[in-house]
């Protein structure tokens, strides 16, 4: 028995040691593996996809097309609506004198032979912040401008063609009264030129209405312009603003310096009110302005510096200027919703008309339209890149498709 007993125990004891040992041979195995694969490891990879996108924004040529690569940038946009998308280059330093001065220099170009250079200079914060100056010196040659006759009963059969060249050289003093009251002196040289247009589609506009429809048609002159304008903008955002308000008055004296026939005043009234609704994800905008000329007995607005209405800043149910009068005024209103951070939609409705005489200042008969819209917003900056509205009026509908939007109205 006590035979027996020790027998088991040293088959216990063997069977242990083999157990240890082949425990032992596996936990080697195990750590050997492990060298190898840390030996063999290499960094992990996004997916191929995410490294494209990055790349992509990487690439001088998106920082090209989007931020600006060095102070230069290419895009598309539009000289004025209708002459068709025109590529813009454009070069800005915001850093000489020490970042004190800004430099910008523009050019665009169109399809249709349009054209646009511009030099901008500026000192935005001049004596800690109190005052500032702005010089720019913009030429434009457009090629194709309409013009649909006199006041609001001009017809829109009634359309002929013009070519615009203009050159202001401009100089803006200004200070800022108060934190958001500002100030400014106006004082440029406005040269114009007005001929035959390119456009094969319509008849030249100095063939269709003379001197008495069209003053200035036959012949044009220089101004010197003079004035002021003030300012109170308390806007949340300038680009996407969701609150807030703007407002503005602006003077200018214009002096013909070569026929003495086209001397006048023009006084400019601006209001837009941004009402906030569901966390600012929802906007109700709304924008009045309007826009008076005055002159002496003897003299005339030339026409193609009378206010304009029509097309997508103003009545986006007609064409681009489609109403021409020595006075105007607009109203507007609009709601905003946001669908994500890139995309919004608007719905707007304008009504505005021009009209001969102060007397007539009023919404009386006024032109109107409707219609929707979609904004797409660069989601860094929340500014506007693309514009899309369809408006529907009387005389059908307009479809505005805007780019980089700069440059598009007459000199103020």
């Amino acid at each position: 028995m006590l035979k027996t007993t020790r027998n088991i125990s040293v088959m216990c004891l063997a069977a242990c040691g083999l157990c240890h040992g082949q425990d032992d041979s596996r936990a080697d195995q195990i750590e050997a593996q492990r060298i190898q694969k840390e030996a063999n490891l290499s960094p992990e990879t996004p997916p191929r996809a995410e490294m494209k996108i990055e790349w992509l924004e990487n690439s001088p040529y998106y920082r090209l097309f989007s931020g600006g690569l060095d102070g230069f940038t290419l895009g598309f946009g539009t000289i004025i609506p209708g002459s068709g998308f025109a590529v813009v280059s454009s070069y800005t330093r915001p850093d000489l004198l020490g970042g004190k001065l800004v430099l910008k220099l523009d050019a665009l170009g169109a399809k249709n032979e349009s054209y646009l250079g511009g030099l901008h200079l500026s000192m935005p914060e001049l004596f800690e912040g109190h005052a500032f100056w702005n010089f720019d010196v913009v030429h434009r040659d457009i090629s194709e401008m309409p013009y649909y006759g006199p006041g609001p009963d001009s017809r829109k059969t009634g359309r002929s063609d013009y070519r615009l060249e203009d050159t202001n050289i401009e100089f803006r003093p200004g200070v800022r009264v108060y934190k958001r009251l500002r100030a400014n002196l106006i004082g440029s040289y406005l040269a114009v030129n007005v001929g035959p247009g390119h456009s094969s589609r319509y008849i030249s506009t100095q063939d269709q209405y003379g001197p008495e429809a069209a003053p200035g048609i036959d012949h044009q002159t220089d101004f010197w312009r003079g004035g002021g304008k003030v300012e109170f903008d308390w806007r949340d955002d300038s680009s996407n603003p969701t609150s807030g308000g703007r407002y503005y008055a602006q003077y200018l004296r214009y002096l013909d310096q070569n026929l003495g026939a086209y001397s006048f005043y023009r006084l400019d009234l601006d209001a837009s009110q941004f009402i906030p609704l569901v966390n600012h994800t929802h906007v109700i905008a709304l924008h009045a302005a309007s826009s008076l000329t005055d002159t002496s007995a003897s003299q005339h607005i030339p026409f193609y510096l009378q206010p304009t209405l029509g097309g997508p800043d103003t009545l986006r149910g007609y064409r681009f200027d489609r109403f021409y009068g020595d006075n105007s005024t607009l109203a507007t209103a609009e709601y905003r919703w946001e669908l994500s951070p890139t995309i919004g939609m608007v719905a707007f409705f304008d009504g505005g008309k021009v009209f001969n005489q102060w007397q007539q200042w009023n919404f009386h008969d006024i032109q109107t339209d409707v219609g929707f819209g979609l904004r797409l917003r660069n989601p860094t900056s929340s500014k506007t890149s693309f514009n899309f509205d369809t408006g529907f009026s009387h005389e059908g509908f307009q479809i505005w498709f805007r780019v980089n939007s700069a440059f598009e109205s007459r000199p103020e």
